[in-house]
């Protein structure tokens, strides 16, 4: 099982370590423009694979070609959300390192699945897509994991709920106290506001989604997916429950309940796709 970080930054090499830590990868790929990082994290990595008395093999560098024969890509590689920032005012930069890394990525991808977690994750998912021409369901966002993780950090774990929509201002939860949707929307940014990024919370998200992936759990969990018809909904990433595999996206779960909001939510997100000319 190989698997490959586009980004190795603090979110890509503490995602690194985590599914070093629990999911017994064979090999890690980390790629980063900055090349002394994403060796340096590689070599960390190994150290902590011995320690911890795994055979892993680690590799890090600028290289695309370290990513060939993964079977999941994690891309978190772009600008960082900072106080005071919105995800979306992060999207016009991160449009165009969305684009560099579609073409980079192109002739070493074969047929592996890909996690976004670039912000804003549901536009970065669309542009990346639309960019490597790919099958739609070998393609997601991570968000509503993470969303759903700080519902239930509020509710002291108690209960259900889950959280659907835009992975920022338009999200929304179901099947909850919707009284804490603003709660959610403010959790992030009251991480960014204490220590300057959001680092275990989305790290953990991404080992949850890559562990329904490479054991092919068929499991269902909340996912940025591109949509085709579901929800009404075309050409458009959206937070939806899918079943998930070791092909990517297996089926999305269409609920009634959800529609309405996500058309709502949707909304806004084409706004800014056509503000960048998609």
């Amino acid at each position: 099982m190989k698997i490959g970080f586009i980004g190795a930054g603090r979110v890509g090499s503490a995602a690194a370590y985590t599914i070093l830590l629990l999911l017994n990868p064979d090999e890690l790929a980390l790629v980063d423009i900055a090349e002394d990082l994403a060796k340096g994290e590689a070599l960390d990595l190994t150290h902590a694979a011995h320690a911890l008395g795994k055979s892993v093999e680690v590799a890090g560098g600028s290289d695309y070609e370290l990513l060939e024969g993964s079977d999941l890509i994690i891309v978190s590689a772009g600008a960082a959300r900072k106080p005071g920032m919105s995800r979306l005012d992060l999207l016009q930069k991160n449009a165009g390192i969305m684009k560099s890394i579609a073409e980079r990525l192109k002739p070493v991808l074969g047929e592996a699945p890909i996690m976004v977690v670039t912000n804003p994750v549901d536009l970065t998912t669309y542009i990346l897509w639309r960019n490597l021409g790919i099958p739609r369901n070998r393609i997601m966002g991570m968000g509503g994991v993470l969303d759903t993780a700080r519902l239930r950090s509020l509710r002291k774990g108690e209960g259900g709920g889950i959280v659907l929509g835009e992975h920022g201002d338009g999200m929304f939860v179901l099947g909850a106290d919707r009284s804490l949707e603003e709660k959610v929307r403010a959790a992030a940014m009251e991480v960014i506001r204490r220590k300057g990024a959001t680092v275990y919370g989305p790290a953990a998200s991404i080992y949850k989604l890559a562990k329904a992936i490479l054991t092919d759990s068929r499991e269902v969990l909340p996912v940025s997916a591109i949509l085709d018809g579901e929800y009404g909904l075309r050409n458009i990433a959206i937070g939806v429950p899918a079943r998930l595999g070791r092909s990517g996206i297996i089926e999305i779960i269409e609920l009634e309940e959800a529609r309405e909001r996500l058309l709502e939510s949707a909304r806004k997100l084409r706004e800014r796709l056509r503000e960048i000319g998609y």
